[in-house]
């Protein structure tokens, strides 16, 4: 894989510090403010490598089962789900991230900041036609997943909160042909009975949404105690949530079966974190994979509890990155199979 892009950011104190404070007078100051529209940022080198691994890859695998689309290193890439040469399809300043298809396959949804701000964005499976669906300029977005119609995209967005160090975790869906977004969920007005919700995803028939309610901010906590999150379901007619797990470790995000029968999700046992699998309908849940890669339950999560992962179209094995690589993991038995890249 060959990235020939910088994400070397510029910053000119200096000459900010005299334009704030009035030196550049008669000039710039006098002059109304020009809209400045993306990144005003300009590549100053390149760097050239070759790599057959990365850290936190968010991925998800198209509706046919042939593809696998990826993020590294702030670009989005796809590869064939038996592996070889990786293709990227975003390039550019701006870091693209936590990518997710379509139900028919046709568009993805992914977080760029390629206007300025972070914001969750749709294009062309290729890459081609990017189009901006939420327009926030102080907030950030984790973990994109499509509403079985294809005609939302359901997002947790990190809002501001009363000061620098609060911060709302809510869920929103934004339609794919515009508007202002749908408030799914709703913070009480109380510091200690806010609703924090990461990683939501749909169920197949579209009445539930899955996600990890955080029950407290774990980066304002001086002794962290785990579990800090559980899998709740929500039905979106009523707004009733019925929490999922009961972890010791947290429940952390979830990915559901395309069949919805299978509910895998993530959870911290000793000092590693692995992956377990729930039937929803009798309850059974055990290890699927132990250990897999560490989460970020302590953090903000700006990128996720965990990397996206996702199932095979066939509901037999998922897709996962640990330990720098990409896997093929069967649902039924564990065992992996790295798929190069």
């Amino acid at each position: 894989m060959r990235f020939s892009d910088s994400k070397h950011i510029s910053v000119f104190l200096f000459t900010l510090m005299l334009a704030s404070t009035g030196v550049i007078a008669g000039t710039v100051q006098d002059q109304p403010a020009k809209k400045i529209e993306g990144l005003p940022l300009k590549a100053e080198r390149s760097i050239e490598f070759t790599t057959d691994e990365g850290t936190w890859i968010s991925l998800d695998v198209s509706r046919d089962g042939k593809t696998i689309l990826f993020e590294l290193l702030g670009d989005l890439y796809t590869v064939p789900i038996k592996g070889g040469d990786a293709v990227r399809i975003t390039s550019g300043m701006a870091f693209d991230s936590q990518p997710s298809y379509s139900p028919d396959g046709i568009q993805i949804a992914f977080v760029s900041d390629r206007g300025g701000s972070e914001n969750v964005w749709i294009a062309n499976a290729d890459g081609s036609d990017p189009m901006v669906l939420s327009k926030d300029s102080q907030s950030l977005f984790v973990s994109p997943s499509w509403t079985p119609d294809g005609e939302y995209v359901v997002v947790t967005r990190l809002g501001p909160g009363s000061d620098l160090w609060d911060r709302r975790e809510e869920i929103w869906m934004y339609h794919i042909k515009g508007g202002n977004g749908v408030l799914i969920t709703k913070s009480e007005t109380s510091s200690t009975a806010q609703h924090y919700a990461m990683g939501p995803i749909a169920s197949p028939d579209g009445r539930y949404l899955y996600y990890a309610r955080r029950s407290f901010r774990p980066w304002l906590e001086m002794n962290f105690k785990l579990p800090s999150s559980q899998i709740v379901r929500r039905d979106l007619t009523t707004g009733y949530e019925d929490v999922i797990t009961e972890a010791p470790g947290s429940g952390l995000r979830p990915v559901l079966s395309p069949d919805g029968t299978q509910l895998v999700y993530g959870t911290r046992f000793e000092a590693e974190t692995g992956l377990r699998v729930r039937d929803l309908f009798t309850g059974e849940d055990r290890w699927l994979k132990y250990p897999v890669q560490r989460d970020a339950q302590e953090s903000y999560a700006e990128r996720g509890l965990l990397p996206g992962y996702a199932f095979m179209p066939d509901g037999k094995e998922i897709v996962v990155s640990y330990g720098g690589k990409i896997h093929r993991v069967n649902v039924k038995s564990g065992e992996a199979h790295v798929i190069p890249f």
